[in-house]
């Protein structure tokens, strides 16, 4: 393009003198500047091209089970029952990248959840920049990374599972948060580390919960670490958040108010390991968390053993979920709801088995086959949405999912 430019005075200086009899000069100068446009034109489609990339993912889902106990990916909000559900697990995202310069690049994720009526919602959005030396700095919307799946959460196909073991990956409420994170990738000899610092808030919208009200997560702060050596992956996790909200109904006893978050503090820890050798496939998490007042305190964890063979990935898991802090909740009788005895709904416990296979139909398309059945509810009600008097002890839930990347 520069060369263009230089060339063009020297063209129009020329022409007078060099003009074929049917050119005038007028005509010879219209020609040069309708191909440096061009050129230019041409220039800035490669440039925008070489600059932007975008690409997307797909789940299209299906889930039901043997019963109406409601059992999903979150504690107390309804999932799947005895009707096929094809818009619980469903969902679609759109992922752009576009550089500002070599080391500076804006990102965006839009998802739309069919558990939501398909209406997109902003996961990501964030400018990030690379400062060469091992840090990089991203500021906007940004992934709250609590688990080792965190950064693929929403893409089914990057995950062994149909779903991710609700009993571990349900317990935080928020996904992304507002705010800033630094991040450093470093080598040591052959493994690698990265490291990741955060801070941020965002909002639990009341009709994603099964509080009834919008609880806000204040000057959320965390750091997490991954350790890469071969086949393995170690990763450790802690955050911590304010919590304020109105007044928390008690389930199903709108007229029992529980109490209200006043800057309460929240506390989350994670260890995580995993083992990936091609053939042999082994993840373990384990996550504890705390807050402050009379809502749950929690342990949990599972273990995913699977195997590929060929196109197939046959896969078990074991999983567990139990709050902590039950004694500290004192019971108080409600007349018409004996399932459901005062600040007691808070209390949770289950064990999950599931078992499945992931098929990969293509490089880029998957279709995973699960049962999972979830039991040992002890004396709560398993994390399942209260049904008034009607109690289940178990449920099992089958799902067939279809997942892609493009």
């Amino acid at each position: 393009m520069k060369k263009a430019f230089i060339m063009l005075p020297l063209a129009v200086a020329c022409a007078s003198q060099f003009a074929v009899a049917a050119t005038t000069d007028a005509q010879r100068l219209a020609q040069l500047e309708q191909e440096l446009a061009m050129l230019q034109e041409a220039s800035s489609y490669d440039s925008l091209s070489d600059r932007m990339s975008i690409n997307g993912f797909f789940t299209g889902q299906m889930g039901v089970a043997n019963n109406d106990a409601g059992y999903g990916n979150r504690p107390g909000v309804e999932g799947y029952t005895s009707d096929p559900d094809f818009s619980l697990g469903s969902k679609l995202g759109l992922q752009g990248t576009f550089a500002l310069t070599e080391q500076t690049q804006i990102v965006a994720q839009l998802v739309s959840r069919g558990a939501d009526d398909w209406t997109p919602e902003m996961e990501w959005a964030f400018l990030s920049h690379d400062f060469d030396n091992g840090f990089t700095t991203r500021i906007g919307r940004l992934r709250v990374p609590l688990y080792m799946y965190s950064d693929y959460l929403e893409v089914g196909y990057a995950q062994p599972w149909a779903n991710p073991p609700a009993d571990v990956y349900s317990i935080v409420p928020v996904s992304s948060y507002d705010g800033i994170d630094i991040i450093y990738d470093t080598d040591l000899g052959d493994a690698s580390l990265s490291l990741q610092a955060s801070y941020g808030h965002d909002v639990d919208d009341a009709e994603d919960n099964p509080l009834g009200v919008d609880v806000k997560f204040k000057n959320t702060i965390g750091m997490s670490a991954t350790l890469s050596y071969e086949e393995w992956v170690f990763r450790g996790t802690y955050f911590q958040s304010e919590l304020e909200s109105g007044d928390v109904a008690i389930p199903d006893v709108p007229a029992q108010p529980f109490e209200k978050f006043d800057n309460e503090k929240a506390q989350f820890a994670g260890v995580g390991i995993s083992y990936d050798n091609g053939s042999f496939l082994a993840i373990s998490e384990y996550t504890i968390s705390k807050v402050e007042g009379k809502y749950s305190d929690t342990k949990s964890g599972y273990i995913t053993l699977g195997y590929r063979i060929n196109a197939f990935t046959p896969y078990v898991n074991y999983s567990f979920l139990e709050t902590t802090d039950n004694d500290e909740r004192a019971p108080t009788a409600v007349d018409d709801y004996p399932n459901l005895v005062g600040s007691s709904a808070f209390n949770w416990e289950r064990t999950t088995y599931s078992v499945g296979s992931r098929y990969d139909i293509s490089s880029n398309l998957s279709l995973k086959l699960d049962v999972t059945y979830a039991t040992d509810f002890g004396d709560t009600h398993g994390a399942l949405p209260s049904h008034g008097s009607e109690t289940y002890d178990d449920t099992i839930v089958y799902t067939v999912s279809f997942d892609a990347v493009f």
